[in-house]
């Protein structure tokens, strides 16, 4: 099963778990899947019309979802997957 790795930023919404475990053929039925399982966390990383919001990054493997197909990239059985929230600092 693909796995998602959960910034620490949201584990508050999956009772502290850092990965999670989904049955999931694409990116989108992963989020799906992690939202059934710890509700809220797709508001965390889709906008209302679904998208992925502007400041999240999400990878399987070492590639950017942006570069394959969105959020239909296909996943295999050991895919990984990062939600990576932008981090913005300043004085």
């Amino acid at each position: 099963m693909p796995t998602i790795h959960v910034p620490s930023a949201m584990r508050t919404l999956t009772k502290g778990a850092a990965e999670i475990e989904v049955e999931a053929e694409t990116v989108r039925d992963a989020l799906i899947e992690l939202d059934r399982i710890h509700p809220g966390l797709a508001l965390k990383v889709l906008d209302a019309a679904g998208s992925v919001k502007p400041f999240i990054r999400i990878y399987v493997g070492p590639e950017d979802i942006q570069s394959l197909h969105g959020l239909d990239t296909k996943l295999s059985e050991r895919d990984e997957i990062q939600i990576i929230p932008a981090i913005a600092g300043g004085r």
